[in-house]
């Protein structure tokens, strides 16, 4: 039903009069990939050759309104979301004069350099780009955003000023809950010359985060203020309830044609909750052979979880008030863990030290069709059994 009801709407859209001037593209990126061992698993793969985690099938269409109002739609189904077809876009962008646009309605957030065709996996050298920078929840924005785009000697520039609402879905130790952005403000900048570009981004908003057996364990967290004054900052130190959450990012790239080199870095930081402080980056090469493009990418992922250990080491591991039900509640009983070890399980989940090297080949078929494949060999520092090496293989297109 939600596809039919997503056709029907783009449907309604193409039949609008008022469109006169309408232009329809199509994208697709069939991937399968799989991990070379059996007891191995990573982005979504495991040993079973499979195609939904990153295949992507989308339309998008844009209609002009009149010679300065226009609309954007984007219609994507994805392989992970049973290709259940849904708008990730759907705008309308005025423009003001040669300089500045402004576009209100549900927009792609351009947090990273390759945002606005991050779905389109024609447009870079990856089957995917890397999941340490771009392997976020959430890259779609509703409110407004203004872009300014100038030109100075040999140098092009623009700059977007973005605010809104974000809604999505993620994960706290590892169970699912909804994500809630609110007030967000993000500026970012961003310049080329000839064969060199650079960007950059700041973005700040209120960040919560709402998962039923998450906030549970909190609230009983709490309760145990009036034994353990420690217990109340613990519980409101682990929450996602309103805290301020920043990120930065900043790319430079260099593309002589013949070879290119690139570099990505990512900083996020949530005060006052259980979200542990995180970097990320990536470094990417290739060169160009005709058809051919081979290239070389090394990927970081970091998050310090120290904020979130203090608060648990300023907890006792046991308690004895001579009342065995609280006790038994904070200190576990029968080999259940108590609220402590609870606690003390989700600050050191925060914490994470992993690393990936990408080897792999672009075909250029020809223009808009490309073949790839890539090899990935992933490290986790803190856990030697989530190492794996994963196997991909795909094609990307685009009408």
């Amino acid at each position: 039903m939600k596809t039919k009801l997503a056709i029907l709407s783009m449907a309604g859209l193409l039949a609008t009069p008022a469109l006169a001037d309408i232009q329809i593209n199509g994208f697709a990126n069939l991937i399968g990939g799989m991990t070379l061992d059996d007891d191995e698993s990573v982005y979504d793969y495991d040993s079973d050759f499979n195609f939904d985690p990153a295949s992507v099938f989308g339309l998008q269409v844009r209609g002009d309104v009149s010679d300065k109002l226009s609309a954007t739609a984007q219609l994507v189904g994805r392989g992970s979301e049973d290709y259940d077809a849904d708008f990730e876009w759907a705008y309308m962008t005025y423009m003001l004069n040669n300089h500045f646009n402004i576009s209100a309605g549900r927009l792609r957030m351009p947090l990273f350099k390759y945002s606005a065709s991050l779905d389109i996996g024609y447009s870079y050298h990856w089957l995917t780009p890397p999941d340490a920078v771009y392997g976020i929840d959430f890259n779609n924005i509703d409110g407004v955003r203004v872009d300014y785009m100038n030109y100075s000697g040999d140098w092009e520039y623009g700059a977007q000023f973005t605010v809104g609402r974000v809604e999505a879905d993620t994960t706290i130790s590892g169970t699912p809950a909804a994500l809630e952005l609110e007030n967000v403000v993000a500026v970012s900048f961003e310049a080329t010359r000839d064969w060199f570009s650079a960007r950059t981004l700041l973005a700040r908003g209120k960040t919560s985060a709402a998962n039923a057996d998450f906030d549970t364990f909190v609230g009983g967290l709490n309760q145990y203020g009036a034994f353990i004054p420690a217990a109340s900052l613990a519980a409101e130190g682990l929450s996602v309830n309103e805290d301020t959450g920043t990120f930065f990012e900043v790319a430079v790239d260099i593309d002589k044609y013949d070879w290119f080199v690139g570099a990505e870095f990512t900083q996020t930081e949530v005060d006052g909750s259980v979200i542990a402080d995180n970097k990320a980056w990536y470094v990417t090469a290739g060169m160009r052979f005709g058809k051919f493009t081979p290239h070389i990418t090394y990927e970081v992922e970091e998050a310090d979880n120290g904020t979130q250990l203090g608060l648990i080491a300023a907890l006792p591991a046991t308690i004895a008030t001579g009342d065995a039900v609280v006790d038994a509640t904070w200190n576990g009983a029968n080999g259940s863990p108590g609220i402590y070890q609870t606690a003390a399980g989700i600050a050191a989940q925060q914490e994470l030290d992993v690393s990936a090297v990408t080897v792999g080949l672009r075909y250029d078929v020809e223009p808009g069709f490309a073949l790839k494949t890539d090899v990935t060999w992933y490290s986790d520092d803190l856990n030697d059994l989530n190492d794996a090496t994963l196997l991909k293989v795909g094609v990307n297109y685009t009408f």
